[in-house]
């Protein structure tokens, strides 16, 4: 939901005019009103981000905020930077937005597209904030300043590209940009994976799986998945997060390794033939305690983690109320509508969580 407020400028003093809140029902912008003795002045439309992602920082304030470029040279931003979504860099940023002829140019690119500061606490959407290097000592909260162009509905052209962490309240653990590799065996043959292996929504397996080197990989090869967290995992429809078959005894804060397609929005091809032991593919109990790693919550099997491990506590029991309440597509009638869209010639952007 996006955040709208109507805020109207007034120069009444302190004591002769006052903020009045209305919150709308869900879903609704949040409408403020500044009344006062000028309170009959047409209003100005301010848009302050994604009510999952809200802008902060103090609007509609006089003064400068001086911001200091990589060559020393400093430029002088409004007092209220950051504060609502607003393209504060055209016809400031000295090297990319003063002049047309730069790049990208006076009203052009990232220049001409509205960001605001936000609190990366307080920001559930899929694209994470990013660290401001505008004003590196400003903290807000005991944290540096942190800014995010998607919660104004745009794309981030101004940040070199960073990696997809998976959907919010699911997101990717590990590393990213490490160094290494990560040895993986498939059939006695050891590969070498990047050592930072799942610690990003991508289609890790393309290319490197002996299996998506032919000449019709299959449709996973290109899906997007990572590692997760297993106790920190909510996704719709009660879908969970699979026990790793790739690093069977690597663990995390002293659990299994998770991965997941879901959380990087890709459909789940692969688990019901590549990891035929995970516990979601296990349809009864008997099934499922032949595999000292899961458990049978007496309607489904999990693995042990999510339903006995000490930081896991009730995960169980709310993936069965989202399973109960939302339809969940099994990995095969994934891999039955993924051979539908691949006849079709539709294309399909896969993840993985981890």
């Amino acid at each position: 939901m996006k955040l709208a407020v109507i805020t109207t400028l007034t120069f009444a003093t302190a004591g002769n005019s006052a903020l009045i809140a209305h919150q709308a029902p869900q879903q609704k912008p949040l409408v403020l009103s500044a009344v006062g003795e000028d309170h009959r002045r047409d209003p100005v439309f301010a848009f302050y981000g994604d009510t999952l992602c809200p802008c902060i920082g103090f609007d509609n304030i006089n003064g400068e905020t001086t911001v200091t470029f990589d060559d020393d040279r400093t430029v002088a931003y409004p007092a209220d930077l950051g504060s609502r979504c607003e393209a504060w860099d055209d016809r400031r940023h000295p090297t990319s937005c003063a002049e047309k002829d730069q790049e990208p140019g006076l009203g052009k690119g990232w220049c001409k597209t509205k960001w605001c500061y936000v609190d990366p606490c307080n920001c559930n959407l899929d694209v994470l904030p990013k660290v401001s290097d505008y004003i590196p000592d400003a903290r807000y909260r005991g944290k540096p300043l942190f800014y995010s162009y998607a919660t104004c509905g745009n794309p981030d052209g101004f940040t070199e590209k960073v990696p997809q962490v998976g959907s919010p309240g699911c997101r990717c653990i590990g590393f990213d940009n490490i160094p290494g590799t990560t040895e993986i065996s498939f059939d006695g043959k050891t590969y070498e994976y990047p050592a930072e292996i799942g610690g990003s929504c991508r289609a890790w397996d393309d290319v490197t799986h002996p299996e998506c080197n032919g000449k019709k990989p299959p449709s996973w090869c290109r899906a997007h998945w990572c590692y997760v967290d297993p106790c920190s995992c909510n996704l719709k429809g009660g879908v969970v997060p699979k026990i790793s078959a790739y690093l069977p005894k690597a663990s995390f804060t002293g659990k299994g390794l998770y991965y997941s397609y879901e959380t990087c929005h890709s459909p789940d091809t692969w688990t019901e033939k590549g990891n035929p032991q995970a516990c979601v593919n296990q349809e009864t109990k008997d099934e499922c305690d032949t595999n000292v790693r899961c458990t049978w919550t007496g309607t489904r099997c999990l693995g042990n983690e999510l339903v006995d491990h000490p930081l896991c506590e009730g995960v169980a029991e709310l993936h069965a109320k989202s399973k109960s309440g939302a339809s969940q597509l099994s990995p095969r009638a994934a891999l039955a509508i993924a051979a539908v869209l691949a006849l079709v010639g539709q294309s399909t952007s896969l993840g993985t969580v981890f």
